[in-house]
């Protein structure tokens, strides 16, 4: 078992460092203006490309973050998780329409490559009628035709009517429907250059055809297998496919782009401009032109509510952290992302391809802290000592600290009292410099007030750690007494909770990638951090592994999730268990009502999300309930287990054949007894492998509970992600982790079972 347990762990690790992205953000600099400039910064590629494997073996010191789709590069770009994304440059192009802070550089290393599509060796003849009919296209001119429609216009470019026949032997086509202007999904209907091409061709040859969705990586080996006929997704010849794979004539000469935030661009780098590639495009200067463009969002906030109102027709992406949207913005998955000012600074720092635009729509706002409407006395007396606060000019400069130094201000130490009725305050430690986790302490402006504000009315604090989307609402239900973590005011949120008076007035800013961003003014985020510079693959692990897990004290965060995650599990697995067992007798009664009751209580446990039931529990049925969310969670889990284990149970008693229970009673033992010694010990043999993979479920649905302010694994994983830019380090941890916890809760009931069927042998074996 500990050989086994040991295989497992390596084999663990392994997979983690294959998965783990390789250093830090970008170092400060004079500006990219080449990828001679992205060392020591994180260079975004689209995996298995012709850019992956150019870069690798030319650039090895670089730190490449791989994606399956290159609108998820843009999205961290302009999230600012990577410094810069380098795709093809008709990908290119066409995201960048979406950004207005993304510049476009010129001088990409990578050689020019061709598009061809891809067929199956076996396929010769299919291959041969392909060429002659690009050819046919070629010499007409329509082929350019082609191009031109749907890289300068994909928006709007129709997909030919075509009389595709629905009878025959179909082609069967692989593509990733997800990149513009290539091959994507439009009302339903998969659009583009590659998707015209092979509808043209298919009408022209007289088959039908079957397109089979698939990620990019797998649409070599698809057409390798034989799985499909051929494939079209923007795919670039290369020698080593070639000796795989049949290509056609190439259909567009295609060269690659580095796309990075305008901020993060030198003064003198060589930018392609719009007007060069995107007829009648202009970069991105404010908000008007983002239409057609994907515009990130942190939910339920004021930008969120005032951009629905106003600008209807934007694309709105909407996230839970800034950190996410301004790592999306890096990774190009979306053109633009509106924030708070003092987050969009923070965040701004961290990289040197934002441009952050002056000019947002969204009215000024005020940050202020939220009271249950049942507080208003403590409401009076924090407002009190914010006055206090505003007078003396100290609110200034703690304002001023965490908004221009939040890296090095330190929290002040308070005499804090340990004794007497805390203060609940709801927070999201997430969002730099609002409120966030340094050396596991929760810092930040709005964590400073609050503390401040407690020593002074000489009360002790109870944090409470939940999402953003939850802060108002456990206000509202009174789960929390106030609620911090960078709260604007707005006329809806105060007809159900109390607001203080302001404590800093909140523009709102647009952070788009520089290559992107047109001739705008910008605002200066300040000097960005400065993170060590890296050099190889092994040096980059060993940064990473410092940065998310060592760094700050990060593994306690872990640590402490890891407790708590086995601690709901194992109480809810127990609770629910004996709950499940007395449904299950009601379940078995002859009683019709009692029946009744039971299925109408598995039917209605089964048939709700667990996270649905998980909120009604938490802000409806236990919303005056004061002994916190991880009771909460015990018993909803406990609810929803029990009606599985119930129906797991009646299926393994009704399975023994009712011949025994008679032959037991015949014998003289009670109906109990009879259960007990007789039915028992075999229902839990044959419940057992089915129990286990239910143990299993339950232990992996506890990663929800973070919605209701409980800080378990994943909710440390993300607190972590906020602050080192860094998703797949601490996320890869939290799967490794929790796959370990299911594998040996698994084994435990193994174990279990083959105790329990040896006892059962050895009562059998006994004259």
């Amino acid at each position: 078992m500990m050989k086994k347990c040991v295989h497992i762990i390596t084999i663990l690790i392994a997979f983690l460092v294959l998965l783990t992205t390789v250093g830090n953000t970008a170092a400060e600099g004079k500006g990219i203006s080449s990828i001679d400039d992205l060392t020591g910064k994180k260079l975004a590629v689209p995996s298995s490309t012709v850019q992956d494997i150019y870069i690798q073996k030319h650039y090895p010191d670089l730190e490449l973050q791989r994606y399956n789709l290159e609108a998820d590069m843009m999205q961290a770009l302009q999230n600012e998780r990577c410094d810069a994304a380098i795709m093809d440059d008709i990908i290119c192009y066409a995201l960048a329409r979406k950004f207005d802070n993304v510049t476009i550089l010129k001088n990409s290393p990578v050689p020019e490559n061709h598009m061809a599509v891809v067929f199956n060796k076996e396929q010769t003849e299919l291959h041969r009628q392909f060429n002659e009919f690009l050819k046919v296209l070629k010499e007409s001119g329509e082929l350019e035709t082609i191009c031109d429609n749907w890289i300068h216009r994909f928006e709007t470019t129709p997909m030919p009517r075509l009389n595709l026949p629905t009878e025959g032997e179909p082609i069967r086509v692989g593509m990733e429907p997800c990149t513009e202007p290539t091959v994507f999904v439009r009302n339903g209907e998969i659009v583009g250059l590659d998707a015209e091409l092979i509808m043209r061709f298919a009408a022209h040859i007289g088959r039908p055809v079957e397109i089979l969705s698939m990620d990019y990586d797998g649409l070599i080996p698809a057409a390798v297998s034989g799985k499909v006929d051929m494939s079209a997704s923007g795919l670039l010849v290369t020698e080593e496919r070639a000796e795989s794979v049949l290509f056609s004539d190439p259909y567009y000469a295609s060269g690659s782009c580095i796309a990075l935030l305008t901020k993060n661009a030198a003064t003198d780098a060589q930018a392609i401009k719009e007007t060069d590639t995107q007829p009648g495009s202009k970069g991105i200067t404010s908000i008007d032109d983002l239409a057609g463009k994907k515009l990130a969002v942190p939910s339920s906030t004021v930008q969120d509510i005032y951009l629905q109102k106003h600008y209807p027709h934007l694309e709105l992406q909407r996230y839970n952290l800034e950190a996410d949207m301004m790592q999306a913005l890096q990774n190009e998955r979306c053109d633009a992302a509106i924030m708070d000012d003092i987050i969009c600074y923070a965040l701004a720092r961290k990289f040197n391809n934002v441009t952050i635009l002056r000019n947002s729509p969204v009215p000024e706002n005020h940050m202020a802290v939220v009271f249950n409407k049942e507080q208003a006395e403590l409401c009076r007396q924090f407002n009190a000592f914010l006055k206090g606060l505003k007078d003396s000019g100290e609110l200034k400069t703690i304002c001023d600290n965490w908004i221009h130094r939040f890296e090095t201000t330190p929290m002040p130490r308070l005499n804090i009292p340990t004794e007497g009725e805390p203060i609940r305050v709801g927070m999201e430690p997430c969002t730099e410099p609002t409120v966030f986790v340094r050396n596991g302490e929760i810092v930040g402006l709005d964590a400073e007030l609050i503390m401040r504000f407690a020593a002074h009315i000489g009360r002790p604090v109870e944090i409470l750690s939940m999402d953003y989307d939850g802060l108002i609402p456990a206000a509202v239900s009174g789960k929390v007494d106030m609620s911090a973590s960078g709260l604007l005011v707005t006329e809806e949120r105060a007809e159900n909770v109390l607001f203080s008076d302001p404590y800093y007035a909140s523009g709102s800013c647009i952070a788009v990638l520089t290559k992107n961003a047109g001739d705008v003014r910008s605002i200066a985020p300040g000097a960005p951090v400065t993170p060590q510079e890296t050099r190889g693959f092994w040096a980059g692990i060993k940064r990473s592994f410092h940065r998310n897990i060592i760094a700050e004290k990060r593994y306690m965060l872990l640590w402490d999730g890891l407790k708590l995650t086995i601690y709901i599990s194992i109480w809810a697995a127990l609770l629910g268990t004996v709950l499940g067992a007395g449904v299950c007798y009601l379940r078995m009664r002859k009683s019709p009502l009692l029946q009744r009751i039971a299925r109408t209580y598995i039917d209605l446990m089964r048939g709700t999300p667990i996270l649905v039931l998980l909120l009604l529990m938490n802000y409806v049925v236990f919303a005056n309930w004061k002994n916190g969310g991880t009771a909460v969670a015990i018993i909803t889990f406990a609810l929803n287990f029990a009606a599985y284990v119930s129906e797991m149970f009646r299926t393994a008693i009704s399975s023994i054949d009712r011949g025994q229970t008679e032959a037991g009673i015949a014998m003289g033992f009670t109906p109990l007894r009879t259960f007990v010694y007789i039915v028992l010990p075999q229902a839990v043999q044959r419940v057992l492998p089915v129990y286990k993979g239910e143990l299993i479920s339950l232990i992996k649905t506890t990663s929800i509970v973070g919605y209701i302010a409980i800080q378990d694994l994943t909710k440390a994983s993300d607190i972590i992600r906020g602050r080192t830019f860094d998703p797949f380090f601490p996320l890869i941890m939290a799967a490794v982790l929790y796959f370990l916890l299911a594998w040996i809760f698994g084994a435990g009931l193994d174990w279990i079972g083959r105790r329990f069927n040896a006892t059962t042998t050895n009562d059998e074996e006994q004259p």
